[in-house]
C-alpha cells in the first residue's frame, strides 16, 4: 500500500516525498499556482487490516481560496491518482 501512495503522490505532482519508516508515515509537499501546502499520509496496523490517515494542509491567504478549498485540492490530487 505504501508503495501504491507514493506512486498517487508521484502522480498528483506531490514534490519532495519523504518515506518515514520509523513513524510509518509518508509526507509531501505541493505546489502549483494556486495552491501550496502538503500531505501527511500515515499508516496504522489493525485487526482488520492496514488503516490510512491523510492530513492535508494548505495555505488559505490568497483570493483563489475563497473559490475552492486548498485542502480540497491537495485530497483530490492524492486520491484521484490513488486508483
Amino acid at each position: 500500500m505504501r508503495e501504491k501512495c507514493v506512486n498517487a503522490l508521484n502522480s498528483g505532482g506531490f514534490k519532495k516525498i519523504e518515506n518515514n519508516s520509523f513513524l510509518n508515515q509518508l509526507s509531501a509537499k505541493y505546489t502549483k499556482a494556486t495552491v501550496v501546502g502538503k500531505i501527511e499520509i500515515t499508516f496504522a496496523e489493525n485487526d482488520k487490516g492496514i488503516e490510512i490517515n491523510v492530513k492535508s494542509t494548505a495555505n488559505s491567504d490568497n483570493i483563489f481560496a475563497l473559490f475552492s478549498s486548498p485542502n480540497d485540492k491537495i485530497m483530490n490530487a492524492f486520491s484521484s491518482n490513488l486508483g
